[in-house]
C-alpha cells in the first residue's frame, strides 16, 4: 500500500489527481504498466478475459508504436489506453519543457486522456500543464512484480492483505515482472471474482 502520509499528501499537492476510487463501491482498478510487451501482454490479457475484468494499460509511446497490433488488441478486447511517457523520464529529474514534450509525444501514438507519471513522480508544474489535457492517474497499492526480492506468493499477499473498495492496483506486463504477475494474477483476479469485485476504469469511476 502506498504510505498513508504519502498518499495524504500527493492529495493535497494534486487534489484533482486520481490516487483511489469511491470506498462506497465495491470497485477496484486494475491497471498495467510500462508495456506492451509481446511476451507478456497478450497473457494478461487472456488472463484478464478468462474473468472478464476491465483494466487500463498505460503504454509507453516507445513500445506502443513499435507494437500497434497490441494496442489495437487492448482496446478490442474492452480495455483501456492509459499514457505513461514515451521513454519512461522521471519527472524529479527532467525539465519541464522536456518532460511535457515527452508525453505529448507519447500522446501522438496513443490517443488517451489518461496519464500516469512514470515512477509517480512529478512536479507541481509539470502536473499542472498535463492535466489541462490529461487526467492524472495514481494508485494505492504497488503490486511490486517487479521487484527481485517479491516472489509471486509475497506479491499474491500483498496485494490481498491491500484489497478494499476503491484500491487502485498496479502491475507490470513486463518480461522483469512476468516471472511474478503470470503466476500470482490469476489468483488474485479468482480472488476478486469470488468476493463480487468489479473492476472499472479509472477515469470513468469518478464521473
Amino acid at each position: 500500500m502506498t504510505d498513508r502520509w504519502i498518499l495524504k499528501a500527493g492529495m493535497r499537492v494534486y487534489p484533482g489527481a486520481v490516487w483511489k476510487l469511491n470506498p462506497a463501491r465495491k470497485e477496484i482498478a486494475l491497471t498495467f504498466d510500462d508495456g506492451p510487451e509481446p511476451e507478456v501482454t497478450p497473457k494478461v490479457l487472456d488472463i484478464l478475459a478468462q474473468y472478464a475484468l476491465q483494466a487500463t494499460f498505460f503504454c509507453l509511446g516507445s513500445k506502443a508504436e513499435k507494437l500497434p497490433s497490441i494496442v489495437r488488441q487492448i482496446r478490442d478486447q474492452g480495455h483501456t489506453i492509459g499514457n505513461h511517457s514515451y521513454s519512461h523520464p522521471n519527472g524529479f529529474l527532467t525539465g519541464l519543457k522536456t518532460y511535457t514534450a515527452d508525453v505529448e509525444k507519447a500522446h501522438a501514438i496513443l490517443q488517451t486522456s489518461l496519464f500516469r507519471p512514470p515512477y509517480g513522480r512529478i512536479r507541481p508544474l509539470q502536473y499542472k500543464l498535463l492535466s489541462e489535457n490529461f487526467l492524472i492517474i495514481f494508485w494505492n497499492v504497488m503490486s511490486y512484480d517487479f521487484h527481485p526480492g517479491f516472489t509471486p506468493e509475497k506479491c499474491l499477499n500483498h496485494c490481498l492483505q491491500n484489497l478494499e473498495n476503491g484500491a487502485v492496483f498496479v502491475f507490470h506486463d513486463t518480461l522483469r515482472a512476468s516471472r511474478n504477475l503470470l503466476t500470482f494474477l490469476p489468483v488474485f483476479l479468482d480472488t476478486l471474482a469470488k468476493q463480487g469485485y468489479r473492476s472499472v476504469i479509472p477515469g470513468n469511476a469518478i464521473k
